[in-house]
């Protein structure tokens, strides 16, 4: 059995931030493809343990996952893109996309993201909740429906090893640290959802949860169970939104104003971050793009969101 192998994208040039995983069998798979503004880096890592790809897999369309997927497949001709029925067509025609990026980054989307190329049509494989991929060799990868970070998120599970790389479904656990933050971006966080993936994915019985941002979950120095992974989630994800809908209470909207309001409180949940680590989970996952993610989410059950629901 050949374990998966973790390769650092190194996003914004920050280690330890953002992974990509590779599954091999008689097929090689890479699940998630990080930015294309990392992607030499993820070329460096990847060409220095195997030679061809059949297969790119994204977990979800956001950029920090499925960024550089149509410069993968431009490298690797052979390679098949599989991603949700609802991300599909954003692969294949990214302009939408694109411009959601920019209106929330504005100048500073190329540097950061670095743009993203499209994926042709005929080499977008299409997976839903239930499928699974065939790498060959009796190894697969199971297809998990997991919305509730985003409508069009799953997650796979390694069906030789029953690692589940979990995308954001559950959060994220960066090295360094045992604390986990939830990953609530707008504009398609929803928390019945989120928690009820959470749920999912326990079922699924997984020997072990592979978090995007960052590695094997784990605490205190080890590998946590399941069940724990998932009730740190759930629990982590409740508080958050539990902190913001009272600081809505208050009368505070918005980013800014719900957290100077709420700061204290996230910073209470946070108090055992090490300084370093609070910083790349910022860069990587900011409290303001979490923060507006639950605003929107708590108006969207209200009815009272008056913004365009948009695909990032």
């Amino acid at each position: 059995m050949t374990a998966p192998l973790i390769l650092d994208t190194q996003m914004h040039g920050i280690r330890g931030s953002t992974a990509a995983f590779l599954v091999r069998g008689e097929r090689t798979a890479l699940v998630e493809t990080g930015p294309r503004s990392s992607l030499a880096t993820l070329l460096k890592e990847l060409e220095s343990v195997t030679d061809e790809l059949d297969w790119i897999v994204v977990t979800h369309i956001h950029l920090d996952h499925a960024g550089a997927a149509g410069a993968l497949a431009a490298r690797f001709p052979s390679a098949r893109v599989a991603v949700h029925e609802r991300g599909a067509r954003h692969l294949a025609d990214p302009a939408r996309l694109w411009a959601s990026v920019q209106s929330i980054y504005g100048s500073q989307a190329q540097r950061l993201w670095g743009g993203i190329d499209p994926v042709a049509a005929e080499r977008i494989h299409v997976v839903r909740d239930g499928d699974r991929i065939d790498l060959g060799g009796g190894r697969g990868l199971d297809v998990l429906e997991t919305p509730g970070h985003a409508r069009h998120h799953h997650a796979f599970m390694d069906d030789e090893t029953g690692i589940l790389f979990a995308g954001d479904a559950l959060g994220m656990q960066l090295p360094g640290s045992e604390t986990m933050r939830p990953a609530t971006a707008p504009p398609e966080h929803d928390l019945r959802a989120a928690l009820a993936s959470m749920q999912r994915i326990r079922s699924a019985r997984p020997s072990a949860v592979w978090l995007t941002h960052f590695g094997e979950a784990t605490h205190e120095g080890r590998a946590d169970g399941v069940d724990a992974v998932c009730d740190r989630a759930a629990d982590t994800l409740q508080r958050w939104h539990d902190i913001v809908a009272a600081a809505r209470r208050t009368g505070a909207r918005g980013a800014d104003g719900i957290l100077a309001v709420a700061g204290p409180d996230l910073d209470a949940l946070e108090s055992s971050l090490p300084a370093d680590v609070c910083a790349r989970l910022d860069a990587t996952n900011s409290r303001t793009l979490n923060v507006e993610g639950i605003e929107r989410s708590i108006e969207r059950i209200a009815g009272t969101d008056p913004q365009k629901e948009e695909i990032r």
